[in-house]
């Protein structure tokens, strides 16, 4: 009795271990194969692959500008200006160009700038200064110098403390005095005074 008891057993663990290796097949489940789209195939190149476009670098903060010329920039000529600074130790002087106007053009001139026409009716000179950009020229080693009468005028250095003095004077809240500059080579050798206002 017990032989076939143990062979009972036997055939019924066989059974369950067939049973449990179909339940728990190791096959794999089917892939569904990927679709094929028709593609041009990539050029052959020995060109290294393009590098990323670099990020561009933030915009610097714009710095006011300046309107002073560190070297001169006019050409050969006369030109009507204020002087606003006299470096007599350096031989240089700051200009500001501006536009003269004489006899019945400086009426026009002076009432198309918003001057009363009453008071436009009595000038014979207008002085126009639109642009306030300044410009730095060379002055010759001995440059002419021809102020208007006034104090008695010995030496050079008497002549450059008029022209300074002049150059600051105001009237009626404009400059007093507007300076004709002969121009060569870069290098003023001429300043002419003339009045802004008229002569009493």
């Amino acid at each position: 009795m017990r032989p076939v008891r143990t062979i009972l057993t036997i055939v019924f663990a066989a059974a369950v271990a067939v049973t449990g290796c179909a339940a728990h097949s190791t096959t794999p489940s089917p892939v569904p194969s990927p679709q094929v789209v028709d593609q041009a195939p990539l050029p052959v190149t020995d060109d290294p692959a393009p590098s990323p476009a670099p990020t561009p670098a933030p915009k610097p903060t714009p710095t006011p500008k300046v309107f002073i010329d560190r070297v001169p920039v006019l050409a050969d000529g006369r030109y009507d200006s204020y002087i606003r600074t006299v470096d007599t130790n350096r031989q240089r002087l700051v200009v500001d160009l501006v536009q003269v106007f004489q006899g019945q053009a400086a009426i026009d001139a002076a009432i198309a700038d918003g001057l009363a026409h009453d008071q436009a009716q009595v000038l014979y000179v207008w002085v126009r200064n639109k642009n306030p950009r300044l410009r730095t020229l060379a002055m010759a080693s001995d440059p002419q110098i021809d102020l208007l009468p006034g104090d008695c005028i010995e030496s050079r250095n008497h002549q450059f403390a008029k022209l300074v003095k002049d150059s600051r004077a105001m009237s009626n809240s404009r400059p007093a005095y507007y300076f004709t500059l002969t121009v060569a080579d870069g290098v003023v050798h001429r300043i002419q005074e003339d009045k802004t206002f008229n002569a009493c």
